[in-house]
């Protein structure tokens, strides 16, 4: 692990350039970490893409086992750096990854539709920014069109924020992607323990037409069901493009819809 790295997850302090710290605040934690550190030596991206930076931690991860299997380009999407005195580019400067990573001060619903313009592609994303469904949701579809099929994109805050939730639900439901690991694991409540319990008899043929018209889908469908564990970091492998078409060949309608 990276000096820079290893010294802030110990002290839990960010250094600024004038030797003063700050506490370290809104970054994933060491399990997340090393799960992004396994995915990516796992699958030797080439290009990489985060959106959200904050004091760079999970930057520092990406970058620190990016740079073990040879990969190229760190793109980091982030327009609030001056919010956190520019320290998230400072450490990845710090760590000696200046020369590999490609920063983007800009919104990524701007930012991303003019990378995937310019033609770019992707082999891994870390999904991390402005954290309601809508914007979420963008960062996603654009991240797709670049994504190559084997590519992984990864959630994060997808149990603490329902909106993250929501969209792991709807990747998981209509999207060619494959949940292939987790990391961050929650304790589901009493509630939703029982709803995975209750979830095969609400969805058995007796029940189903009754309970999809009084109850929401992730009631009938629990997160289990679907194949989403209770954990914090969700990562899913890209199986194949989303190609338009009638519904053959597995494609999608132009109107396909269920409810996630």
């Amino acid at each position: 692990m990276n000096p820079v790295l290893t010294q802030i997850l110990e002290t839990r302090t960010v250094a600024r350039r004038d030797g003063s710290a700050v506490a370290l605040n809104s970054a994933i934690s060491a399990d997340e970490g090393h799960a992004l550190d396994r995915l990516i030596r796992r699958c030797r991206p080439r290009t990489t893409l985060e959106v959200g930076l904050a004091h760079g931690v999970s930057a520092l991860f990406i970058c620190d086992a990016l740079s073990a299997v040879g990969g190229e380009r760190h793109i980091v999407i982030d327009p609030d750096q001056h919010a956190w005195d520019g320290l998230g580019l400072l450490n990845l400067e710090r760590a000696g990854y200046a020369t590999l990573v490609e920063y983007h001060d800009a919104l990524s619903h701007a930012a991303l539709p003019a990378l995937h313009a310019a033609g770019r592609r992707l082999d891994f994303a870390f999904i991390d920014g402005w954290h309601t469904f809508d914007y979420a949701l963008v960062d996603f579809f654009y991240v797709d069109l670049m994504l190559n099929v084997g590519g992984l994109m990864v959630l994060d805050d997808a149990w603490s924020y329902p909106a993250l939730r929501k969209l792991a639900r709807y990747i998981a439901t209509h999207r060619r992607y494959t949940l292939v690991d987790s990391a961050g694991a929650a304790a589901p409540s009493a509630k939703r323990r029982l709803l995975n319990t209750m979830s095969p008899v609400l969805r058995a043929p007796v029940w189903r037409g009754m309970m999809t018209r009084i109850a929401r889908p992730d009631v009938i469908e629990t997160d289990a069901a679907i194949g989403l564990p209770a954990a914090n970091l969700l990562a899913f492998a890209k199986t194949a493009d989303d190609v338009l078409g009638n519904g053959s060949n597995g494609t999608r309608r132009w109107d396909q819809h269920h409810d996630f």
